[in-house]
This record gives C-alpha cells, sequence and structure tokens, in this order.
C-alpha cells in the first residue's frame, strides 16, 4: 500500500512533499525519474514525497531546472528553513504525544512533562492576568491532560535544567511539591533530570530553550520558540541535529543526575524554610 503524501496545510515541507508528488505524477513520471534528477535512490524519494524526509537546497534547485517551476522548490525550501508556521503549536503538540525520546533544554521554567498541576496553574494565571489566557481552570485541564499523553508508554526524557528555571513561580508551598515531583520523575530509568550550574553562564542555551525528538520513525525534530507566542518546528536534518549537539553540548557542563539530585534536595530544604 502506498502512503499518501502529507496534509500540505501541515507546513512547507509538507506542502513542498505534496508538490512533488503531484508534479511527478502530473508529468507521468516515475519516482525512478525522479531519483536520477535528485541523484538518490528510489526508495529516498519516497521518503521525500511522504514527508519522512526533507528535500536539500541542491535538490530542490535541481527540480527547478528540470521542471522549469521558476525556482518554486527553491522558494519553498528558504521559507521552510528559516520562517515560522502558523500551525507551529498544533503541530508541536502532536509530536510532543508521539515522540518515543525527548530532550529538552529549559532556561526558564520547568518544561511541560515535569510541571506539577500547582505550578502550572501559576504560570496560567499569570497569562490570564496579562489578557492571554480566558479560562485558567480549563487551560490547566487541557495542559494536564497533554502531559498525560506526552508520558504515555514511558518515553525516554532527558532533561536540562538551568539554575533559573527553578525560580518561584508561586508560594513555598508550590514550589516545594513541584521539586519534589521532580525528584520523583527523575527515579525511573527512562527520565533523566539534571540542573545546569547558574555559574556556567554565558553558554549556549542562554539565548532560550528548545527541544529536540526522535519520531517512531526515526525522524528527528527540533523546536525553539514561544517567546510572544512564536515557534518553530525545525524539520530540516541537519538543524535539528544540531540542536541535539546543542542539548548534549550543554547536558555535558551540567550536574550528573546524582548531583542534581542532591541540589534538588538542599533546594527543597530552602522552600521549607
Amino acid at each position: 500500500m502506498v502512503k499518501p503524501p502529507p496534509d500540505a496545510r501541515l507546513s512547507l515541507w509538507a506542502l513542498m512533499a505534496n508538490h512533488l508528488r503531484h508534479l511527478r505524477i502530473y508529468q507521468n513520471l516515475r519516482q525512478h525519474d525522479v531519483a536520477k534528477i535528485l541523484d538518490c535512490s528510489i526508495s529516498q524519494v519516497s521518503k521525500y514525497e511522504t514527508g519522512e524526509k526533507q528535500l536539500d537546497e541542491n535538490q530542490c534547485k535541481a527540480l527547478d531546472a528540470a521542471w522549469h517551476t521558476g525556482h518554486l522548490f527553491e522558494i519553498l525550501h528558504y521559507f521552510a528553513t528559516s520562517g515560522t508556521n502558523p500551525n507551529w503549536s498544533e503541530r508541536l503538540n502532536h509530536i510532543q504525544r508521539t515522540a518515543i525520546e525527548t530532550r529538552v533544554f529549559s532556561y526558564n521554567i520547568i518544561p511541560l512533562p515535569f510541571q506539577t498541576e500547582g505550578y502550572a496553574r501559576s504560570l496560567l494565571e499569570a497569562g490570564h492576568a496579562a489578557g492571554l489566557i480566558g479560562d485558567v481552570e480549563g487551560a490547566v485541564a487541557r495542559r494536564m491532560a497533554h502531559q498525560a499523553e506526552m508520558l504515555k508508554g514511558q518515553p525516554q526524557i532527558w532533561a536540562v535544567l538551568d539554575e533559573v528555571a527553578l525560580r518561584p513561580m508561586g508560594d513555598g508551598e508550590v514550589m516545594g511539591a513541584q521539586i519534589d515531583h521532580l525528584l520523583k520523575m527523575a527515579e525511573p530509568p527512562h527520565t533523566s533530570v539534571r540542573v545546569l550550574p547558574e555559574c556556567i553562564a554565558p553558554h549556549i542555551g542562554i539565548d532560550g530553550s528548545f527541544w529536540h525528538f526522535r519520531m517512531p520513525n526515526g525522524h528527528g525534530l527540533g523546536f525553539a520558540g514561544t517567546a510572544l507566542d512564536v515557534g518553530k518546528v525545525i524539520d530540516d536534518q541537519t538543524q535539528a541535529d544540531r540542536t541535539r549537539i546543542r542539548f548534549d553540548r550543554l547536558a555535558a557542563r551540567a550536574r550528573s543526575e546524582d548531583e542534581s539530585r542532591d541540589w534538588l534536595i538542599r533546594r527543597r530544604r530552602k522552600e521549607e524554610q
């Protein structure tokens, strides 16, 4: 059974995959013919058409030259690699729910997989005060339901938290419960929580939080953003790999899992004072 192309409305990468298949069929070409243009295997062409793999810039130029598209693929590639997608939030939620491996560096807050309900409510109440969120309790319920979907099936999750991310986002009771939850979440073998010392700054994560995901098909994806409600899913494999490398470099400078646990315990005692 031939796998269908992705919904072109999901992203510019999906549009490129969809259009590649459409133009090939319109011109009565086989994947073998496209493989010659792209200088790749037939199986790779299939992955380009289903969105499992992304065309690079040179391949886009080759298609434009062969099919006289007026630089269409090259232009789409430019915007796909440099722009944002209006559906990024919906797509990110789907990726978070289905990823089998998640790596997250958080510079300013506890990331979603590890938030308690009380901590999430404090964040959302701040959004409500700023006029960005209407129904706080409804937003809390949706966030916790999404968190449960992310944790279903016990995916591998590695987190590196800057010490700044542990700053108070509620009263002592809220933060005490949050730290207790972090310690509990760090116990299973499929979850890792490490803390990056404040003294390490400046470092390559100082400009913000980011994520790296590995999907069931082995595809790697990255994500960065959320400032002013703008985010970008990183589909390009080279750029996604750079996100993974950036995470690994930060992890290498962070406290070990045991050292991080001891640091969190000391931080917890401060919350009790």
